[in-house]
């Protein structure tokens, strides 16, 4: 019996040590993936590589850096950049724009093909949500430069400060060819405050690739509301509007 007791004694401590450890409780973390991308150069022969961003995981990320090694025909490594995500804070589920880019004087008109890598820094704290885009519109300039223009209020309980609209640009498969942010005016908005914003896209030659974008706004206190981003699923002022296409100096081949 004595000897029974002391068995049962041993297995039931067993138990209980390996169902503590079974029921530790997962840590959230961020883990921010690549959407989409695409490359073009520009008429001083920068390279430009535009995409997209998001975050997945189930907590914040700060510092998302698109890391980028560009190659030559022969395989032959030419040069790094980093890029980062335009948003500074990304929130669980939230995607932004990013960019990066190679200079001709760093040999970017010998690049061949490109590779790109993810980083990131998991932020605890996140952001709060206090931006609201109210309305948006798109048209086209004399200088055949495509706009999308809006009003942005200040939903939260203090001020916002720099806050900030960003576009992303899409073809009709879905696929990033541009991206650009503008300040909104004023740059400071006070709590039910509105402000108003002016996006340009200037390159010729990707604006007539657009079928659609979105925004996204963000400040150094608040992201924008969870209704939100706002996306357009037609271009306005594309739909009228001929553009002449310019000659791509070179096409890239994206690396896998």
């Amino acid at each position: 019996m004595r000897y029974n007791a002391v068995l049962l004694a041993s297995f039931l401590f067993v138990a209980v040590c390996f169902m503590t450890v079974s029921v530790q409780p997962v840590q959230a973390a961020g883990d921010v993936r690549i959407v989409t991308h695409s490359s073009f150069y520009t008429s001083l022969n920068t390279l430009y590589i535009v995409g997209e961003v998001e975050n997945t995981g189930d907590m914040a990320t700060e510092f998302t850096k698109v890391n980028a090694t560009f190659y030559d025909a022969e395989d032959q490594i030419i040069d790094t950049r980093i890029g980062y995500a335009t948003l500074d804070v990304l929130l669980p589920g939230r995607k932004s724009p990013f960019y990066v880019m190679l200079f001709e004087d760093d040999m970017s008109l010998a690049v061949d093909d490109y590779s790109l890598t993810v980083s990131w820094k998991d932020r605890e704290a996140g952001k709060e949500e206090g931006l609201e885009i109210l309305s948006f519109s798109d048209h086209m300039d004399d200088w055949d430069f495509l706009h999308v223009t809006g009003e942005i209020r200040n939903t939260g309980s203090t001020t916002a400060t720099d806050v900030k609209v960003h576009a992303t640009f899409y073809d009709s498969e879905g696929t990033v060819v541009g991206r650009n942010e503008e300040s909104a005016e004023p740059t400071t908005l006070s709590p039910d405050q509105t402000g108003t914003f002016d996006i340009q896209l200037i390159y010729a030659h990707q604006i007539e690739k657009v079928a659609s974008y979105s925004l996204t706004a963000e400040s150094e206190e608040y992201a924008l509301v969870p209704e939100f981003p706002v996306w357009t699923t037609m271009v306005t002022a594309l739909a009228f509007v001929a553009l002449t296409m310019l000659v791509y100096k070179k096409k890239l081949q994206t690396r896998k």
